[in-house]
């Protein structure tokens, strides 16, 4: 278990808000919303998941503060979207039948560095619609999608259709700026 000092919990406030009261009502705010989105997928630990989720962004945090650009929460969640990954990977599942699985490849540091930095860039309505889009699997996947075209006003095609070309473009901007982040570093040998 990681013990978060007075200190590190200080600077997450202040790259919360800089009103130090502004900051604790965002900090509860995304809480709560990381406790709903645990509890939405089924998990009976949903605090110490959500809390999980807030001790690995503020370990990040003095890494990267000075270069994320976008809302805080959207680190959060996608904190919490590799944290749901390693959890139903842990999950045990009892059955006779060969359980097949297919791994993600890990993404790198620069990687991970490249796609914030490309989320950053995109229009909050961009960046929110496509986080939100991808935060579920299964069924829950498919309720939460009609819900969210519903929100809009759109049917789910046209949200099918909306998360596609956000991700396509997010895509080529992250090969450029992983390949360009190659390029220099190859130049700096």
């Amino acid at each position: 278990m990681v013990v978060i000092t007075q200190e590190q919990f200080d600077l997450l406030l202040d790259w919360l808000d800089p009103d130090r009261e502004l900051a604790g009502k965002k900090y509860e705010t995304i809480r709560a919303g990381l406790i709903r989105v645990f509890v939405s997928k089924g998990f009976n630990d949903a605090e110490d998941l959500a809390d999980e989720t807030i001790n690995r962004v503020i370990i990040r945090l003095p890494e990267m503060k000075d270069t994320y650009e976008g809302a805080p929460v959207r680190f959060f969640h996608g904190v919490a979207r590799n944290i749901i990954r390693e959890a139903l990977r842990r999950k045990e599942v009892a059955t006779d039948d060969i359980v097949v699985s297919v791994e993600e490849k890990p993404v790198t540091g620069v990687e991970r560095e490249c796609l914030d930095k490309c989320l950053g860039l995109l229009p909050e309505e961009k960046s929110d619609l496509i986080l939100d889009y991808y935060l579920y699997e299964g069924h829950d996947k498919i309720e939460h999608h009609k819900r969210m075209a519903e929100k809009l006003g759109i049917s789910d095609g046209a949200l099918r259709g909306r998360a596609h070309h956000i991700r396509k473009d997010l895509e080529e901007a992250l090969k450029r700026m992983i390949s360009q982040k190659t390029k220099m570093s190859r130049n700096s040998l």
